[in-house]
């Protein structure tokens, strides 16, 4: 009677560890699709509260808390590599195009800081907001265009295959921008690769015909395995560190933040058409990739748009269900 009753339970958990994949699988892609936010996709999928708890409790409940994020994480591996692999490619046949989706998709997210911008009533805080977005605005701008105006092009490795110092501090950066990135509402960390210039080198160094897997070097591979150690290092700080900066900003100066979230946002859609990947290809793009890529900006952004409408619907839906719970 015992495994009868055992059969359904057994059969629902498989069922909903490769649910689980799936909606991982999701995110993985949002993760790798600069300007689509993980964070949004995982709301819109109403597993943000899930991870988030499960993340918050791996210390204490680690074991519960691993078996909960294993499937997104096997999903999550799997739909970024896909993405990668589809971007890497896409890029180099249709440059303005892959630039004008993700540019849709992150003018989509405005809304996200937009809402919050309508509670700071405040007249005396109002220098603050306008010191927090300018800032912000001119930070994310002003990356994308100076790499652009001074030809600085960012490889990972030279041509004979050696790697330069600063390569390590940037990968260390990379990974906890993009990381950084992940908890801050609206904000994509593939984006903010993108903005500093790392986000097509790094792609270029795993995934295409230039990956290091392909170069016959044990050295170059051995480093860039060292180096994606240094990615990962810096991404588990990003977690950690931004968890708790913008836990405090949130609670303590959240309109104020939120300014500074729509100046970043706003720089990097300047940066996106701005920086040291697009800039010198411009000449050389045919007409018809600049008029898809003006039409996928559009869809894009309405697509995505709708996406964080029914994000914040359902936020709200399970706000108000917890409130009316018995305490």
């Amino acid at each position: 009677m015992k495994t009868m009753e055992e059969t359904p339970q057994k059969k629902k958990r498989v069922a909903s560890f490769f649910l689980d994949i799936l909606r991982g699988v999701s995110l993985g892609i949002s993760a790798a699709v600069a300007g689509l936010s993980a964070g949004t996709v995982a709301v819109a999928e109403r597993c943000y509260d899930t991870l988030i708890g499960a993340v918050a409790d791996l210390r204490k409940k680690f074991k519960s808390s691993f078996l909960t994020l294993l499937p997104y994480a096997l999903g999550l591996i799997l739909g970024a590599i896909a993405a990668l692999v589809g971007i890497q490619r896409g890029y180099h046949a249709a440059p303005f195009t892959l630039t004008g989706l993700f540019a849709g998709f992150v003018a989509g997210s405005l809304p996200v800081a937009i809402s919050e911008l309508r509670k700071g009533n405040n007249a005396k805080e109002k220098w603050v907001h306008a010191i927090a977005f300018l800032l912000c605005f001119a930070l994310a701008a002003l990356l994308g265009i100076i790499t652009a105006l001074t030809d600085f092009r960012l490889t990972i490795f030279d041509s004979e295959g050696h790697l330069s110092w600063y390569v390590y501090l940037m990968m260390l950066l990379a990974g906890y921008l993009g990381a950084f990135a992940c908890v801050v509402p609206g904000i994509s960390g593939s984006m903010s690769l993108m903005v500093i210039g790392m986000y097509y080198p790094i792609l270029n160094t795993y995934t295409g015909k230039e990956a290091i897997w392909h170069s016959g070097n044990q050295t170059t591979i051995v480093l860039g395995l060292l180096l994606a150690g240094i990615l990962v290092i810096g991404a588990i700080l990003g977690i950690i560190t931004g968890s708790k900066i913008m836990k405090y900003f949130l609670s303590q100066r959240r309109v104020s933040t939120f300014y500074g979230i729509l100046g970043l946002v706003l720089g990097s859609l300047v940066s996106m058409f701005m920086n040291s990947s697009i800039y010198p290809l411009y000449p050389t793009i045919a007409i018809w990739d600049y008029i898809l890529g003006a039409i996928l900006f559009v869809l894009a952004g309405v697509g995505m748009f709708f996406l964080v409408f029914y994000a914040g619907k359902k936020e709200k839906e399970a706000s108000v269900s917890d409130a009316s719970k018995p305490q």
